[in-house]
């Protein structure tokens, strides 16, 4: 495993800003397990005076004497007799007498909270009293998102409204994968993306110098591998039951949609699906999905998993569990040979969605969208089978009734003029305002042909490929 720190550039200005402010501040960083939060408050704090202190599960005061002698090894001195976390940090603040920020980062917090429900309490004291008015930066880190909202941002919570500021750290975009494979084509980078989604630490376990195959067979498809177990440690870190959750997921996983059919095949009934759907898209490893255009409380709603690994880790891994126990992983390759290409194609989708907004917040399309998302519906006199539509991606503002209609082809062949006038026609179904100001895209995975070339010259039709996004060109 190779160790890289890609992009996060964003959050470090953030964190920058917050450190040069007067008085003191808090910063509370959140976000999935592996997803780098630690890496990145090693980068801010490299060249600051810092406490850095990991927390674990072994309780309260086993902790505070942890935080202790790391409080003490900075200053040079003999442990003080201080024993809570309170009583430590009244050392510290008496102890520091530089004019920069002391940073001190609890990373983990959330193992902290979830052991003491007193914790977030005694960090209400720590931020109001003791740390107050000093050159102090507090951070409070943890991997349970579900736990840090609870305890440090939810407005029930002691710790509400002491915060200067939060930062929820996200996944990489595709484009952030150059920086781990810096001579993968752009197909390549979306097919390891597709297995390990924007995680850096999953990212890390794949060798540049090895194929995408023998990467996953070392990495997942195989019961030492430290991803083969990943997608159960990861809903059992956030989730009080996590069978129900891993049961609904491999629904899903499985071609299921809709809540009737994902219930069944997690074995619940259907009135109780909602809690659990409603907790794992918080977690952002589900999204729920209503046709764009129509407003959010459609009923023609489905749900997908957001998650590039869950979905690839329950589609592959876990599929082929029993054999990959039994030391043989030609089952999973196989299945991979045969199916992964096809499989890609929802992935495609996604990262088309991330171009399109991307490109959004560059201004470097014909208006700028407020919504995006998949758009579906029945076409009106036509006969039964042939009556549904689905256009993959449809962007809008309601203030300026400008409509971007996009379709996403997977393709080894290049898109050819057909799919335009397809797209085209299929648009036409779409009810919203009939006054609409309409667009159209296409994103491949091959290019286009020279007739295709042609016709969007001549109509405005936004032609994009991953080319074109990985390298910022944005004109094939």
């Amino acid at each position: 495993m190779f160790r890289n720190f890609i992009n996060r550039v964003h959050e470090l200005e953030y964190l920058e800003k917050e450190y040069i402010s007067e008085g003191p501040s808090f910063t509370v960083i959140y976000g999935r397990r592996r997803v780098g939060k630690t890496e990145l408050i090693q980068q801010f704090v490299k060249d600051r005076p810092h406490i850095f202190f990991l927390a674990d599960m072994r309780g309260t005061r086993s902790n505070a004497l942890r935080f202790r002698k790391r409080a003490a090894e900075f200053f040079g001195d003999m442990e003080p007799a201080a024993e809570t976390f309170d009583e430590v940090s009244e050392y510290i603040s008496k102890r520091w007498t530089g004019e920069q920020k002391l940073v001190i980062v609890i990373d983990e917090f959330s193992y902290l909270a979830q052991a003491d429900e007193a914790i977030p309490s005694v960090f209400q004291l720590i931020v109001d009293e003791i740390l107050k008015g000093g050159p102090f930066h507090l951070i409070l880190c943890g991997s349970s998102v579900s736990m840090m909202e609870r305890t440090t941002l939810a407005h029930s919570g002691p710790l509400y409204g002491r915060r200067t500021g939060q930062i929820q750290v996200m996944p990489l975009a595709l484009r952030h994968l150059r920086g781990f494979f810096p001579d993968s084509t752009p197909e390549g980078l979306l097919r390891i993306y597709g297995a390990a989604g924007g995680i850096p630490f999953y990212l890390g376990f794949f060798d540049p110098d090895k194929a995408l195959y023998e990467n996953l067979e070392h990495n997942m498809f195989s019961r030492e591998a430290v991803l083969y177990a990943e997608g159960e440690f990861l809903l059992r870190e956030e989730l009080r039951e996590p069978a129900t959750y891993m049961n609904i997921l491999y629904s899903i996983s499985g071609g299921a949609t809709r809540a009737g059919e994902i219930a069944a095949g997690a074995f619940i009934e259907t009135k109780d699906l909602s809690y659990y759907m409603d907790t794992l898209i918080k977690l952002g490893f589900i999204r729920k999905e209503h046709p764009v255009a129509e407003k959010s409380s459609s009923r023609k709603t489905i749900y997908v998993i957001d998650d590039p690994f869950l979905r690839f880790w329950f589609r592959y891994v876990l599929v082929h569990r029993d054999s990959i126990e039994a030391g043989d992983s030609s089952h999973a390759i196989g299945d991979l040979d045969k199916s992964y290409d096809r499989y890609l194609g929802e992935t495609f989708e996604q990262v088309s969605r991330e171009i399109l907004t991307y490109l959004n917040l560059q201004d470097k399309l014909p208006f700028r969208f407020r919504s995006i998302g998949r758009q579906w519906g029945k076409i009106p006199g036509a006969p039964k089978g042939k009556n549904d539509y689905e256009i993959d991606l449809v962007a809008l503002d309601q203030d300026s009734k400008n409509m971007l209609f996009c379709e996403c082809k997977w393709q080894k062949q290049k898109v050819n003029a057909d799919v335009y006038f397809a797209l085209k026609e299929r648009s036409s179904h779409v009810k919203w305002f009939p006054e609409r100001k309409e667009h159209f895209a296409l994103i491949s995975r091959s290019g286009f042909t020279k007739k295709m070339h042609e016709i969007a010259d001549q109509e405005n039709v936004l032609l994009l490929t991953l080319d074109n996004y990985l390298s910022g060109t944005f004109t094939e």
